[in-house]
């Protein structure tokens, strides 16, 4: 069994470049960790390239360590391609997954799929990761994106969606405002969620699941234009002294009010 055990070996150097934007862009090829997402990968039939191995976890995953794609690795090389302070011992590179993430024909993209949120500037990789293991999980796995949300393939967005991004559809729009002009087209409402007088109460909205929902910013929230252009604004009625919610725990909230009226 060979064994890769230089950090400057060809292959690690290249792998490694991967924790970077710039070069998984130019690549089109991307990072995770961890035997979770691995077998999550392998289940959603994701176009793996390889999968780095320590000694122990191909002792450990001898399904794993058998594939033509496994190459086994020292641990000093596995701590060079890992992000992890204690890494788990399998780290995967796969191919961009174009089918399901990309940037897209808003026309194309709603005739195939049914739309509910809608993401405005999410810059936190880890919430947009949530955001997907939410939708996944609540049955809602297509997601609008606007241009500058947080990247798809930033190993923070993957581990936060615990393999909800090889399930879920992301469309990644270079024009909002056209976008939900499209949507409101087709007949759906779409809100906004955000504080106005006006905002309706995300449980009096009469079908939830006819609706879309644009959740924005971390810091800044929704920009005024955005707001204007949807069709109204809702809220998610909690104490009057209580801070706002996490984007991400807005959106597992309107995601489940959505479920529950199935």
């Amino acid at each position: 069994m060979v064994i890769i055990t230089s950090r400057q070996n060809p292959l690690i150097a290249e792998t490694a470049k991967l924790k970077e934007k710039k070069y998984r862009e130019e690549k089109k090829s991307f990072l995770f960790e961890g035997i979770k997402l691995t077998r999550e990968a392998i289940a959603n039939n994701i176009d793996i390239t390889h999968i780095f191995l320590t000694e122990r976890c191909a002792q450990k995953y001898p399904d794993i360590a058998q594939r033509n794609d496994s190459v086994i690795i020292s641990e000093s090389v596995c701590s060079k391609l890992s992000e992890n302070y204690s890494p788990e011992g399998i780290i995967c590179t796969a191919n961009y997954m174009d089918n399901r993430h990309n940037t897209c024909d808003f026309a194309e993209y709603n005739s195939k799929n049914d739309l509910f949120l809608i993401l405005y500037s999410i810059q936190d990789p880890g919430n947009l990761g949530t955001i997907m293991r939410a939708s996944a999980a609540f049955g809602k796995k297509n997601i609008i994106l606007s241009s500058d949300c947080a990247d798809i393939y930033n190993q923070k967005t993957i581990r936060a969606s615990m393999g909800a991004v090889f399930r879920t559809s992301t469309c990644r729009t270079e024009n909002l405002f056209e976008t939900i002009n499209s949507i409101k087209k087709t007949g759906k409402e779409v809100y906004a969620a955000a504080l106005q007088k006006d905002a309706k109460r995300l449980q009096n909205l009469e079908n939830v699941n006819n609706c879309c929902f644009v959740l924005g910013n971390e810091g800044h929230g929704i920009s005024k234009e955005i707001i204007e252009c949807c069709s109204g604004t809702v809220i998610i009625p909690m104490e009057k002294d209580a801070e706002s919610l996490n984007v991400s725990s807005a959106a597992s909230v309107i995601l489940w009010e959505a479920y529950r009226q199935i």
